[in-house]
């Protein structure tokens, strides 16, 4: 396993050069206040997962796409939610364990059973605390994949 790219501290200073003392936003913010804002407000599903795949913190988007509801995505692994045995994800897990980062397309399986294609980018970080995750995140395809095809006649 690589060294995480990103090492993240529990706590950073927003404006060290605050011009208004009366300024309503706070001068810190914790790491977790912040990854929780970016989560809720992404356009895309994301996940946070184990080194071994157990997912510990998703987003609406994510629970959602894969039409699970959040009690159930907690029981889940990643190799729940994608066809492991493709290539395209074989070589996603790779490029990411030698290097800490990778993206690729691969295919994503719904609670329905459906498959659907997606767009994967994930990151390897540590926290302060020591805690090694992956942070992930998706894009459905699907209508990008249906239009190509179109196209194509």
């Amino acid at each position: 396993m690589p060294s995480p790219v990103i090492t993240i501290p529990e706590r950073r200073k927003i404006n060290e050069n605050q011009e208004n003392s009366n300024d309503a936003r706070p001068e810190f913010i914790s790491t977790a206040q912040l990854y929780d804002a970016v989560y809720e407000n992404a356009f895309h599903p994301m996940y946070i997962s184990a080194l071994h795949g157990k997912i510990i913190k998703f987003n609406d988007k994510f629970s959602s796409l894969f039409g699970f509801l959040p009690g159930e995505i907690e029981q889940l692994n990643a190799t729940d939610l994608f066809k492991t045995n493709d290539r395209s994800f074989m070589e996603f897990v790779q490029k990411r364990n030698e290097n800490g980062i990778a993206k690729a397309e691969v295919r994503g399986i719904k609670k329905s059973g459906e498959i659907f294609p997606c767009r994967i980018s994930s990151v390897f970080y540590q926290s302060d605390k020591g805690e090694k995750r992956f942070m992930n995140t998706l894009v459905n395809i699907s209508d990008h994949i249906s239009a190509r095809w179109n196209i194509a006649g």
